[in-house]
């Protein structure tokens, strides 16, 4: 095996075809390890190393060293001071050490690490690029880094003060981040189907970082205030995402997509975006927004804020002293025939506009089936459950077509299956005195005496037992 050592001056060291080793000693080195398995080290200063063809070893020692593996299965090892180094073609292995580097593993399947090794990542803030193919990548002290094309895994190790960003590129990559308390990282899937999981800190995720990507991406926010996000925004037609909140107060976001969204202990923000969303709030109280498509909503323990928003919606509100809309408070919102279970506790629920089923539940409960569309044939059914409740009546201000105009059905109202006199109450903005209590049947039915219109019937009670102690006031 062919030897060239350097001097304590500059040299220009050129191998042969055949397994050399190259030694620069002092100042700054030029080294050629050209054909065959070759040994190249810097030495001393600012050297710059190509490996040529062949498994080639390239270790820069000290100094601000730059390393070219070139073709082959290399493996460069920058050392001490902020190194620079290239993998280039072949499956190649590269070792930051010391200092603040920039490894670039290029085409194949390569092992990049910040640090000496896997779990010692915490020298110098580090760029590590995989390139392309399958790459792993191992960073550590405020690192940044980027998978490039290809199923690569990325992970932060042993890491006490997080603030690393990490970006999977295209693929389908596996993203592990820091169990930093201190400060979080930003994780970023990119395009494909990835799986993030923020561990410790305060995380923000993505699972797609890129405006029209569409992976189907698997997000664990781990401990700490996670911010999550399905894909890039709300722009972006996503796909079916899943993201969980684990410990902590978090926000998560699902966007495009048939998302689910699991927010774990903590007071979490869950927004589900377009698409046909699950949410559940899981521990703590909790706000979860549906928006447009079939949502299934559920709150958890404690009092929740559910907004099911476009779209009929299954609203579920668990325990504690929960408000459900159904179909959202802004001021333009379409109809949606949700249905609403208020379950445990004092629970306020709206169903908006649509044919809606409420259920109170256990617990003393307001109830609203809200402004029904005009046209709207079938009206809301509407059953307190146990507990004293409100049954709120709302007018829609229908007004009888002209004469010679289309015929526009009347409002239905809301059908009330289990009101319970003593106990339940009735609520109209306009007082009792507004109203008419007629029979029809076995039932009784409340209308609104200056425009006839029907606000609701009351179930197996008679017209006798509803007078104005029967209504707040």
């Amino acid at each position: 095996m062919p030897v060239f050592n350097g001097t304590p001056e500059s040299d220009t060291l050129q191998g042969t075809n055949n397994a050399d080793t190259l030694r620069g000693f002092g100042k700054e080195d030029l080294l050629y390890g050209l054909g065959g398995n070759d040994l190249l080290e810097g030495g001393d200063d600012k050297d710059t190393l190509f490996g040529g063809a062949g498994a080639d070893r390239l270790f820069g020692d000290a100094g601000e060293d730059e390393l070219h593996g070139e073709n082959g299965a290399d493996t460069l090892r920058g050392g001490d001071d902020k190194d620079t180094l290239f993998g280039g073609a072949g499956n190649d292995r590269l070792f930051g050490d010391a200092g603040e580097d920039s490894l670039y593993g290029g085409d194949g399947n390569d092992t990049l690490i910040g640090g000496t090794s896997p779990t010692d990542v915490l020298d110098g803030k580090d760029l590590l690029d995989g390139g392309a193919g399958n790459d792993f990548i191992f960073g550590g002290f405020e690192d940044s880094l980027y998978g490039g094309a290809g199923d690569d895994t990325l992970t932060i190790e042993n890491n006490p003060n997080g603030k690393n960003k990490v970006d999977g590129g295209a693929g389908n990559d596996s993203i592990i981040g820091s169990n930093s308390l201190i400060e979080g990282d930003t994780l970023e899937g990119g395009a494909d189907s990835d799986f993030l999981n923020g561990l410790a800190g305060n995380d923000v995720i993505y699972g797609d970082d890129t405006l029209g990507a569409a992976g189907a991406d698997t997000i664990l926010g781990g401990d700490g205030n996670d911010t999550l996000y399905g894909d890039a925004d709300s722009l972006s037609a996503g796909a079916n995402d899943s993201l969980v909140g684990g410990a902590g107060d978090d926000v998560l976001y699902g966007y495009g997509g048939d998302d689910t969204l699991l927010g774990g202990d903590g007071a979490d923000t869950l927004d589900g975006g377009d698409g046909n969303d699950v949410l559940d709030g899981g521990a703590g109280p909790s706000t979860l927004l549906g928006g447009a498509g079939l949502e299934t909503i559920t709150g958890g323990v404690e009092a929740d804020l559910i907004d099911g928003g476009e779209g009929s919606d299954s609203l579920l509100g668990g325990g504690g002293n929960d408000t459900i809309l159904g179909d959202g408070d802004g001021a333009v919102s379409l109809a949606g025939d949700d249905f609403i279970n208020g379950q445990a506790g004092d629970d306020y629920l709206d169903g908006g506009s649509g044919a809606d089923r409420i259920l109170g539940g256990n617990g003393n409960d307001t109830i609203s089936g809200g402004e029904d569309l005009e046209g709207q044939v079938a009206g809301d059914t509407l059953t307190g459950g146990a507990g004293s409740d409100v049954f709120v009546l709302v007018a829609t201000g229908f007004e009888a077509p002209d004469p010679g105009d289309p015929p526009v059905p009347a409002p239905q109202g809301d059908r009330i299956t289990d009101f319970q006199d003593g106990i339940d109450f009735l609520e109209y903005e306009l007082g009792f005195e507004a109203l008419t209590i007629t029979g029809s049947g076995s039932n009784t039915v409340i209308t609104d005496t200056a425009t006839g219109e029907i606000l609701a019937t009351l179930v197996g009670i008679n017209p006798s037992q509803i007078t104005e102690a029967d209504f707040l006031a």
